[in-house]
């Protein structure tokens, strides 16, 4: 069996490591991406909902903002989901597939539809962060 550069890179922890990140970042955006499609939600009115600007929820969905679990919360609850996480073995999805579902469920709304302002969330998006870069 031929082996790929990707195959290469792979022997080493810490490329490991940072794909691990760099994958799972990618099958969080894509899934908020294809849930707005879906409910029809532009990210302008995305961002009204969160209280941010647009160009911040931009930022998030495009990679260049560290996308935090309380972010992905947030921006799953004014949309009306909730995610579940199904954890495996790396070597168990190798053989399987190379697709990761992340699934999503959506919640009833209560009452009647809402105004939605600001968050009062506090926030830890503070603290240092390394970034990994492809090149």
């Amino acid at each position: 069996m031929k082996t790929t550069i990707l195959d290469e890179y792979l022997k080493d922890e810490e490329f490991r490591r940072l794909f691990a990140q760099e994958d799972l970042i990618l099958e969080v955006t894509e899934t908020i991406c294809e849930l707005l499609e879906k409910e029809k939600i532009s990210r302008k009115e995305l961002a009204d909902r969160l209280g941010k600007t647009k160009g911040f929820v931009s930022q998030l969905l495009n990679g260049g903002r560290n996308l935090t679990l309380r972010t992905v919360a947030d921006i799953l609850h004014v949309l009306g989901y909730r995610a579940s996480l199904t954890p495996f073995k790396e070597s168990d999805q190798r053989q399987e597939s190379n697709v990761i579902e992340f699934r999503t469920r959506q919640t009833n709304p209560k009452g009647p539809k809402q105004n939605w302002g600001p968050l009062k969330v506090p926030r830890a998006d503070n603290y240092p962060v390394k970034e990994a870069i492809f090149n």
